[in-house]
């Protein structure tokens, strides 16, 4: 018994107490908790990494897999298609969501760029809005 309160004592006296008592320096540390990201399909859905949604009224993604989300921007692979290549036009495509735009806790991507390797004449593909909430 003894033995085990000089113990104490000795480390007492060689942490905490010895010098004036425990010196903190710097901001305190911040808890980052995740925040939920949304992208606003067209129509109005507010969906966390879609796999099908659509884009414009006339063109959306399928079987979309994300490589990033959450970030200053989200990617992600899947098929493309429209009512300008009607009956059925599956074209492999990459979707990046930008300027993650945030209100109170949740963010929302504001522009959507499709790009592909294929041909297509569908401009409003690019560097377009998508909705975000009223602030």
């Amino acid at each position: 018994m003894k033995r085990a309160s000089a113990l104490l004592a000795l480390t007492l006296a060689a942490g905490c107490g010895a010098g004036g008592g425990v010196r903190v320096e710097g901001p305190a540390p911040t808890v980052q908790r995740a925040r939920p990201v949304y992208v606003i399909a067209y129509m109005g859905d507010a969906l966390q990494r879609p796999r099908d949604f659509a884009l414009t009224e006339f063109s959306g993604m399928t079987d979309v897999r994300w490589k990033s989300w959450g970030q200053a921007s989200a990617v992600g692979e899947g098929k493309l298609s429209g009512s300008w290549c009607i009956p059925k036009c599956d074209i492999p495509a990459t979707i990046t969501l930008t300027r993650l735009q945030w209100m109170e806790r949740t963010g929302y991507y504001s522009r959507f760029t499709v790009t592909t390797d294929r041909q297509i004449t569908e401009a409003d593909l690019v560097n377009q809005k998508l909705e975000v909430p009223p602030r």
